[in-house]
């Protein structure tokens, strides 16, 4: 074989062991993205009753990880939520849930119970973003008369700043306000706000996420902020009990 023969040769092999070399960093990095989006769900959700519904249906009870058994005593919990939640004659109609992350997890359990509601959640939004997006919904026609806020989970945000946002909902005949949980600095400063700002404004009512949760430790994955299919169960029966008082 002539030396250019050689160095064509070579020159292949260079050829095919980038082309091997690519196609398993792409692999690699689609099963990271798969795993993520498992612990987290889409990255932004906003859908109604009029919009179409997403494409992928909630979540089965399979998960990478082995979700353990919830104790005896979770269990009756969820059970007492789940009673109280199935005496509600409500279809969700008039009910907006403003988000984050976790809000785009429990999206799908919340509209098998509340099918008509709209779901607005989003990775990573903060609670310095919620009047822009109450303003879109509103010029939408999505803002409904009962609103579900859920966020601080990605950073804190100030009384001056919740303050205003209730405000803007001052006219809805009633507002949830959700604590949060994460293993966070900034999860007590947060969660304080919401109980000392929210009990201010008489169309308020606080859900605490972060003490129904407490001990709960098998409706988490692993980073203690998003939550399994038992979890997501469990939240969504909390959040149609509390509408439920209205």
């Amino acid at each position: 074989m002539d030396k250019k023969n050689v160095w064509a040769a070579k020159l292949l092999w260079v050829i095919v062991a980038f082309i091997i070399s690519g196609a398993v960093i792409w692999l690699f990095g689609t099963m990271l993205q798969k795993e993520r989006q498992q612990a987290m769900g889409d990255t932004s959700i906003v859908y109604n009753a009029d919009a179409a519904r997403m494409d992928s249906p909630p979540p089965s009870d399979s998960s990478p990880e082995v979700e353990k058994e919830p104790s005896a005593n979770a269990s009756q919990e969820s059970s007492i939520a789940d009673e109280e939640s199935s005496n509600v004659a409500v279809d969700g109609t008039g009910v907006t849930m403003i988000g984050d992350s976790v809000t785009v997890g429990i999206a799908p359990y919340l509209q098998e119970k509340l099918p008509r509601m709209t779901i607005d959640g989003k990775v990573d939004r903060q609670m310095s973003q919620a009047n822009e997006e109450i303003s879109t919904l509103a010029a939408g026609g999505n803002l409904g008369d009962r609103v579900i806020i859920e966020l601080g989970t990605n950073g804190p945000f100030s009384s001056e700043q919740l303050r205003s946002v209730l405000q803007s909902l001052s006219r809805s005949k009633q507002v949830l306000l959700v604590t949060v949980r994460a293993p966070e600095p900034w999860v007590d400063s947060v969660n304080t706000t919401i109980t000392e700002i929210g009990r201010k404004f008489p169309n308020v009512q606080i859900v605490d996420w972060y003490g129904a949760s407490a001990g709960k430790d098998q409706y988490f994955y692993n980073d203690g902020v998003h939550l399994k299919p038992s979890g997501s169960r469990y939240f969504t029966s909390l959040l149609v009990a509390a509408l439920a008082k209205s």
